[in-house]
């Protein structure tokens, strides 16, 4: 299942207070799963962040965009819509446009802590950033939809922006 492309090493960054036991247990069928940056070495990467655990993924790869491959957040909470009463980080914000590596952002439709229109805002400002929402998940989707979130990342890190139909294009892959 996994290509050539897909091989590799996959760090994940969980700062929500564990649940991502699932993910882990998912994603290490096909790569070799690293609990943090420096367990990953020297090859690049891909990156997964779950909650303030995106933020800190995020940041990781504005500061060493050499090494991050792919960025995949879950639940991020830099962002947040204006009106909302956390705000918003308006320096990481504005770093955004800098991400030079293929991104997927992935939020739950029931997510309380961050509202899915913060979507908007990481797709507008990321140049290479895809958007999925996951139905019946709130913030902790690892917890909520395991099974939904593994088999969307997997296919994310396999296919990159592949596995979604292109808004630029009519074609659909197969």
């Amino acid at each position: 299942m996994a290509t050539a492309e897909s091989t590799g090493t996959v760090v994940i960054i969980d700062d929500s207070g564990g649940g991502s036991q699932p993910l882990h247990d998912g994603l290490s069928a096909h790569w070799r799963v690293a609990e943090s940056t420096d367990a990953a070495g020297s090859e690049r990467y891909g990156l997964v962040g779950i909650s303030d655990g995106a933020n800190a993924a995020l940041q990781h790869t504005l500061a060493n965009p050499e090494t991050v491959d792919v960025l995949v957040l879950v639940s991020p909470t830099a962002i947040r819509p204006c009106g909302d009463a956390n705000g918003a980080d308006a320096e990481m914000e504005a770093r955004l446009p800098n991400v030079q590596c293929p991104t997927l952002v992935v939020f739950g439709l029931e997510d309380r802590s961050v509202r899915p229109e913060a979507a908007s805002t990481y797709r507008e400002r990321i140049p290479n950033c895809n958007v999925a929402f996951v139905y019946a998940a709130g913030h902790d989707i690892a917890a909520d939809r395991p099974q939904a979130l593994v088999n969307l990342v997997s296919d994310y890190l396999e296919r990159r922006e592949t596995f979604i139909v292109q808004n630029r294009s009519g074609v659909i892959n197969p």
